[in-house]
């Protein structure tokens, strides 16, 4: 059987495999796969967490950028409001998912958004690498009691889309993942979308979308625990 720790929970992980106990949620909405991964990482964290009906709208409407779904500082704000430790790391320093706008309008919604995002996470100190460092290694962050929330990319409905997956655990060549969409696609053991089994390469095409390969990773622990890990990068 699966040795299986909670997160920040002192135990040493198992040397070269961790499996984080992420109690699974799935999204209600086409739109909250963000929210929903929120929902996981904060119950792994605060198990006493209550999860109100409204909690993942709620979760969604501070998060989304509109026209481009929920972006990576919108999702860690949202953490940082409620008391939880975040790290933001996004691939590059321009409108990120630009390309999801359908006209200059949409595009300029978006830029509002993520700079007024970017504005109250430099106020706060929350910490936010953009496009200056290669993406954070996910396996010590895990082992240290972190929790990652990746954006992937999925076929939905005809069309490739960004999505928001909590990674739970990993082994030698592979990612365990909770997937917040339950749509058909492979499940994992507790015929959920959690505990999904990606391959080590597969994830990394996975973890990025469009023909700038953007991608992004929010990092969320509880609020005091040190950062002082082999993963650890400067802003």
């Amino acid at each position: 059987m699966e040795k299986r720790a909670p997160p920040h929970s002192g135990q040493q992980p198992p040397l070269g495999r961790v499996l984080r106990d992420v109690p699974y949620y799935g999204q209600t909405r086409r739109f909250s796969c963000g929210p929903s991964s929120l929902i996981m990482v904060m119950r792994a964290l605060a198990p006493d967490l209550e999860v109100p009906r409204a909690l993942e709208l709620e979760l969604w409407r501070e998060a989304t950028t509109i026209h481009g779904g929920c972006g990576p500082l919108g999702l860690a704000l949202a953490l940082w409001r409620r008391g939880f430790a975040a790290k933001v790391w996004i691939s590059h320093d321009g409108l990120f998912l630009a390309g999801r706008a359908k006209d200059a309008v949409e595009r300029e919604t978006m830029q509002i958004l993520q700079e007024r995002d970017l504005a109250e996470a430099t106020r706060r100190e929350l910490p936010v690498t953009i496009g200056t460092a290669a993406r954070p290694d996910l396996e010590p962050y895990l082992a240290s009691g972190w929790l990652p929330i990746v954006l992937v990319n999925i076929d939905f409905e005809s069309r490739n889309i960004t999505h928001w997956v909590v990674v739970t655990g990993y082994e030698p060549d592979a990612f365990y993942v909770n997937d917040p969409l339950v749509d058909g696609r492979s499940k994992g053991a507790d015929g959920k979308g959690s505990a999904l089994r990606i391959e080590k390469p597969a994830f990394e095409r996975w973890a990025r979308f469009g023909p700038d390969q953007e991608r992004a990773v929010v990092l969320a622990g509880p609020r005091g625990l040190q950062a002082s890990t082999a993963a650890d990068y400067k802003a």
